[in-house]
């Protein structure tokens, strides 16, 4: 149902004027001519993104400022012994103590998690696969189904616009028809007309000799 009160009398099946280069031309031109007698669209708010963290956001403003990346910094996994002038400074020390038990920390993390990933990566990858071999599956079996519904709305609107072409042309003839009788009546009464004008001039003649 048209919910905007637009008229739609389009049949493209049945109406091949469009395939005409200027009835396409003259189409076009019209559309242009409407679309620029038609507001412009509203632009919308801007809206305020990543409100809730604080990380993403400074990176959102510094891409949407086309800021270059800031270079990595390495300088927190360096590990290095204080200088010679701070060597008896215990504040010093107790940093690069610390520096020293996170860089071991990390490394044994990172070895921790190079042995799951023998363990198991091999596995998970698989299932991974799996998992996107599934998606693919149901995204390629919905775009066959749409595609063939669209084909059958295809089948029935050429159906349903064949049998109003069909239907048009027979209402066309009719009014072909209609039309020639009405002229012929017209011609036949102009005919008639001016048989009954010569007889009145006749029995007019006829009556003013007696």
């Amino acid at each position: 149902m048209d919910t905007h009160g637009a008229d739609i009398d389009s049949l493209p099946y049945i109406d091949k004027e469009y395939d005409s280069p200027e009835v396409r031309e003259k189409v076009l031109s019209l559309i242009q001519e409407e679309m620029g007698r038609m507001p412009p669209p509203p632009v919308p708010r801007s809206a305020a993104l990543f409100k809730n963290n604080e990380l993403l956001r400074k990176e959102y403003e510094r891409v949407k400022l086309g800021r270059p990346l800031p270079q990595f910094d390495i300088e927190r996994y360096k590990l290095e012994t204080p200088k010679e002038a701070d060597s008896g400074n215990v504040e010093v020390w107790k940093r690069a103590s610390d520096n020293a038990a996170s860089q071991l920390e990390h490394q044994s993390i990172r070895l921790a998690n190079l042995e799951l990933l023998q363990h198991f990566g091999a596995n998970a990858w698989k299932l991974n696969n799996y998992q996107k071999e599934q998606l693919l599956s149901s995204v390629e079996k919905a775009t066959s189904r749409y595609k063939e519904e669209g084909v059958n709305v295809n089948k029935v609107r050429k159906y349903e616009q064949t049998e109003a072409g069909i239907k048009l042309a027979g209402l066309e003839s009719r009014w072909s028809e209609g039309v020639r009788q009405c002229i012929e009546i017209q011609v036949a009464n102009c005919g008639l007309r001016d048989d009954i004008n010569k007889l009145e001039q006749d029995l007019a003649s006829e009556s003013q000799q007696q």
